[in-house]
Parts: structure tokens; sequence; C-alpha cells
């Protein structure tokens, strides 16, 4: 029980640095447009109106490595059934990429994807790492 909590945590805490370090390259190349502050909601809204597709790209991107990190390190360190470990990231990962789109405007075909991309991008993650008996 105790792995598999500590399986879970670790899972969240790869996939949160990897979708803070893709986001971090997507913000390089496309920087948010001056005045606008992306730590208010209402900043960070007036940002994604604005963004070309690319940099709605960068997020969906971090957001599936982010996901996949975090199943693959969850299904790594868990001792028993890794998939479920890496289904309990992939499945707070959606409930935070909910919590983004409620709270954030962003076009609707990138609402969708950045909620159905996580559980995929997690169970993708753990099947890469979980050794299957020969």
């Amino acid at each position: 029980m105790i792995r598999s909590v500590a399986a879970v945590l670790a899972g969240l805490v790869a996939s949160l640095a990897v979708i803070t370090l893709v986001e971090t390259v997507g913000h390089t190349i496309y920087p948010p447009p001056p005045g606008l502050d992306p730590m208010t909601p209402g900043g960070m809204a007036a940002i994604v109106a604005q963004w070309p597709l690319g940099a709605m790209l960068f997020v969906l991107l971090a957001f599936s490595l982010g996901a996949l990190a975090g199943g693959a390190v969850a299904a790594k360190i868990a001792a028993e059934d890794r998939t479920v470990e890496a289904m309990v990231v992939g499945t707070f990962l959606t409930l935070g990429a909910l919590l983004n789109v409620v709270t954030i405007p962003h076009p609707l075909w990138m609402s969708g994807v950045s909620v159905a991309i996580q559980m995929p991008s997690a169970w993708l993650g753990a099947r890469l790492v979980v050794r299957r008996p020969t």
C-alpha cells in the first residue's frame, strides 16, 4: 500500500516536472504577448485567445509527455499491478486538465484533446516499463 502511494506521488511529481519543462520550452518559442499576466485566469485566457497553433500543440505535447512520464515512473516503482498506479496518475492528470479547461477558456478541440490524452499516455508509459512474463 505504501509503495503504491509512493509510486503515484512520484509519478505525479515526474508528470509535473515534464509538463513544466516542455511548457517552458513552448513559452520560449511562443512567448506570451507583453502586458498580459499569465498568473491570473483573465490574463491566461487572453493569452490562450491569442495563441498560434504551435503554442497550443506545445501544451498538448507537454500534457502527453507528462502523463507518459508519470505513468512510467509510477509503474516502475509500484510493487504489483503496475498499471493501476499509472492509471491513478492519469486520473489525477485528467482531473487537472478538466480544471484547466473549465477555468481558462480554450478552443473546443484543444479542451477535448487535453482531457482525452491523459489516460492513454499514462497507460502507454506503464506499458513501456512493465515487463511481461515470458
